[in-house]
């Protein structure tokens, strides 16, 4: 099960969309585990710590969704509780790994100043079930319309291919 998880966590890593990270070249390899925990801070100061990573979302399509981020209980500008949903286009990640996968750490940037951060949906478990179900029906009718697209494809090229057929023959 360990094996899978970590498997798992590599697949995933490798997905995290390219919008999402900063850096001069690209590493290959992502850990899921360095980026739980990573340090935030915002693009507009980088120096300003804010809160960290507390975790990553995966949509179905193994993509990175999002990241859920604990904001720091002593911001002036959050109210409530801290931890705050942040979409994938919302934030970019800057990696800094050495040789060895223990040396590996990330450091995220939020893209906005920090009072539109308090606007940022809070994460609970209301929230967890309206955005898990939005997810679910976007993907359910992406994967429908993906299949009748594939079939209107085949129909139409098997279509072509027994008329060029036909007049080879």
């Amino acid at each position: 099960m360990t094996h899978m998880k970590t498997l798992l966590a590599g697949v995933i890593a490798v997905t995290l969309s390219q919008p999402a990270l900063a850096q001069d070249a690209p590493e290959g390899l992502y850990s899921m585990n360095a980026l739980i925990g990573a340090d935030v801070f915002l693009a507009t100061d980088r120096e300003r710590e804010v809160g960290e990573i507390e975790d990553v979302l995966i949509a179905e399509d193994m993509k990175v969704h999002g990241l859920v981020v604990d904001l720091d209980d002593d911001l002036e500008d959050v109210s409530g509780d801290g931890s705050r949903f942040v979409g994938a286009q919302m934030f970019s990640v800057e990696a800094r790994s050495g040789d060895q996968l223990d040396q590996v750490s990330y450091s995220v940037y939020l893209n906005e100043d920090l009072d539109r951060v308090d606007d940022y949906p809070r994460v609970d478990n209301d929230w967890w079930a309206e955005s898990k179900q939005a997810a679910a029906d976007i993907w359910a009718k992406t994967k429908s319309g993906a299949s009748s697209a594939w079939k209107a494809t085949k129909e139409k090229t098997q279509g072509v291919l027994e008329d060029l057929q036909q007049t080879l023959e």
